[in-house]
């Protein structure tokens, strides 16, 4: 019979060895008492004390592992949380800083195409909150949570997102009266990535604020500087994408004040399936000679498909048995043959989710040749 109370005392001394640095004598204390919640919450679902019990619990395993470096081990442990806290229905800020941990958690652990989309969700969170005002409810929150976020999307995702995203945090939380490490890290990422891009004017102003607030700061090497810009102008150049205005729509300024700081704000939502079909071929032809790009263009679209996805987009929810097959392609195209590691796990999970629901849609009898293919890709790739 699973026991509540000794899962909370177990629970609160390894939260004490945690707390004292102890993270190895910690780790078995906190699975001793996760085996009893799932044991509880398996036979009582609906006990939400006990299911709030085990998100904080599987929240404290994480850190412990991220701070032994076990970054995968925080990584399972950050995406059970989120399976059990789902039922809660945490909104706002709580469910922003939810989605941030896990984020966080897959970029340690090199599963990048989860670290975007989750980014990206739990800004959606904050919707409401106005970003102009620092007086509105919530602003505060989501300054620090446009800042996580920045950080993500600068290993994860378009350095155009991450930039916009830190310019913006910066924005906020001086305007907050914010001066911490969140605002430490969105200058220096904003000030590399301008700079990388021959923004000099925004690079400076960056660099001024940085040396005001943080003299001692160290500068940041710029991360991955392959925008979708580049990638989708590249295809164009080589007869890969024949889209140009596209590009236009997809790729806003990063240096405006409407710099769009997630996938979900890079466009109308309804563009998702139409960036799909055309970006497929370009991925398609330059897989081979440019991977970067390839992975670039790849990648942005289904951050945007996940994104059109979650908000429930008309035309991608009814046609999914024809746009499906294409999503699950251009992902396909990314395969490396024989290679291992974190990231082909992630896009073996990510194809996984699409080819359930190709399935369940009945997916069209021509289409069989490439799940086969996929389900094999998937089946050597174990999502541990």
């Amino acid at each position: 019979m699973p026991n509540r109370r000794f899962a909370r005392r177990t629970h609160r001394d390894a939260a004490r060895f945690a707390a004292a640095g102890e993270h190895r004598r910690a780790l078995p204390a906190f699975a001793a008492a996760a085996a009893e919640y799932r044991d509880r919450l398996a036979g009582h679902p609906g006990d939400r004390a006990s299911r709030e019990d085990f998100a904080d619990l599987l929240a404290s395993t994480a850190s412990s592992h991220a701070a032994l470096g076990e970054y995968p081990a925080a990584f399972a442990a950050e995406r059970e949380r989120a399976q059990a806290a789902e039922p809660l229905g945490a909104v706002g800020a709580a469910r922003a800083r939810q989605r941030l941990d896990f984020a966080e958690s897959a970029v340690r652990a090199g599963r990048l195409l989860t670290a975007a989309v989750q980014a990206d969700a739990a800004l959606n969170a904050l919707d409401d909150t106005d970003p102009n005002d620092p007086a509105a409810p919530g602003f505060a929150d989501l300054a620090s949570a446009l800042a996580r976020a920045a950080r993500v999307f600068g290993r994860a995702a378009d350095p155009d997102l991450a930039v916009g995203a830190a310019d913006q945090a910066a924005r906020m939380l001086l305007a907050a009266g914010r001066q911490d490490a969140l605002l430490r890290d969105s200058l220096r990422l904003a000030a590399a990535l301008h700079a990388a891009a021959g923004r000099g004017a925004h690079a400076r102003g960056a660099k001024e604020l940085l040396g005001k607030y943080f003299p001692d700061a160290e500068p940041l090497t710029a991360p991955n500087l392959v925008t979708l810009r580049t990638a989708l102008e590249t295809a164009t150049a080589r007869g890969a994408f024949t889209d140009p205005t596209l590009i236009r729509r997809l790729c806003p300024d990063p240096a405006g004040r409407a710099a769009p700081p997630t996938p979900t704000a890079r466009c109308d939502l309804g563009l998702a399936a139409v960036a799909l079909h055309a970006a497929e071929p370009a991925v398609e032809a330059l897989a081979r000679v440019s991977p970067g790009l390839a992975w670039r263009i790849a990648t942005e679209v289904h951050y945007l498909l996940a994104a059109a996805d979650r908000h429930g987009e008309r035309n991608l929810h009814l046609n999914f048995r024809d746009h499906g097959p294409v999503w699950v392609a251009m992902l396909m195209t990314l395969v490396e043959d024989g290679k291992r590691g974190p990231l082909m796990a992630d896009l073996a999970f990510a194809l996984s989710g699409l080819c359930d629901r190709l399935h369940t849609r009945h997916a069209a009898p021509e289409y069989e040749p490439l799940i086969r293919a996929t389900q094999r890709f998937i089946a050597a790739h174990p999502d541990r």
